[in-house]
């Protein structure tokens, strides 16, 4: 089915399935596991709309999520589309920081969608996902491939289950490996200019301040072997992070 060219079928299904769950998931799924409450009226719930107007951030609703119920984490996320966005907090965030620290929190989540970090992402994984399988569409039908593997039959197919697997685990594995890396590196470099976001905002100390809080709470790796943190982790290590910022502070001085 689809021919030479069932890679584009393929690759439109997946996009429109992530499109799919990440329209579902925070609505209907998450809802089922976790209970979500409107923010409470006060102070911080007017700070924090104040802060989307000032970013004209169509913020239309603000929930508190009771994260508390699986673990200690802390966490604030937004979704939604378009002019109809949401932004939850975990009950554990709204524990362990102040409410000005929650402010320069989400000044950094802000700053994500302020610059188009999130849809860049976005973007980024589908065309990542395309070119997976169009490659795999290359050697589909490569009998050497199949060969090397013991596969020797020809007259018979050798399942497309089988195809995949020795596909994305041989010759797809070190173009993976590569494009991870440079995949991790864009995503660092979206939390230093998002951190940046946040200390133009005028919030450098409470982020800071907030970030070693929330870090101590989840017992986040704060100084990790700089050279294993740049290969696999896709935010900076705190001390990182909080050298730049301080940097930021000094060049604004």
């Amino acid at each position: 089915m689809g021919g030479e060219s069932f890679y584009i079928y393929v690759w439109a299904f997946t996009f429109v399935s992530s499109v799919f769950m990440m329209t579902i998931v925070p609505v209907v799924i998450m809802p089922l596991f976790n209970k979500y409450e409107p923010l409470p009226e006060g102070s911080l719930k007017e700070q924090i709309y104040e802060l989307a107007g000032r970013l004209e951030f169509p913020l239309t609703k603000l929930f508190v999520m009771d994260g508390s119920k699986r673990s200690s984490h802390s966490n604030a996320f937004m979704f939604g589309f378009f002019k109809n966005k949401r932004i939850v907090l975990f009950d554990t965030l709204m524990e362990q920081v102040h409410d000005d620290e929650i402010l320069a929190i989400l000044g950094h989540e802000l700053g994500h969608w302020k610059m188009g970090h999130t849809v860049t992402n976005f973007v980024i994984s589908q065309l990542y996902t395309g070119a997976s399988f169009y490659c795999f569409s290359l050697c589909f039908n490569s009998h050497e491939l199949y060969r090397a593997f013991g596969f020797n039959d020809e007259s018979r197919p050798v399942p497309t289950i089988i195809a995949l697997l020795l596909f994305f685990q041989t010759i797809w594995a070190p173009i993976d490996k590569a494009l991870s890396y440079v995949m991790t590196v864009f995503s660092r470099k979206c939390e230093f200019e998002a951190d940046k976001f946040s200390v133009d905002l005028g919030m450098s100390q409470k982020l800071q301040s907030g970030l070693c809080k929330i870090h101590l709470e989840n017992l986040g790796a704060m100084c990790p072997d700089p050279w294993y943190s740049t290969y696999h982790y896709s935010h900076p290590p705190l001390v990182e992070r909080l050298s730049a910022m301080m940097a930021f502070d000094k060049k604004s001085k």
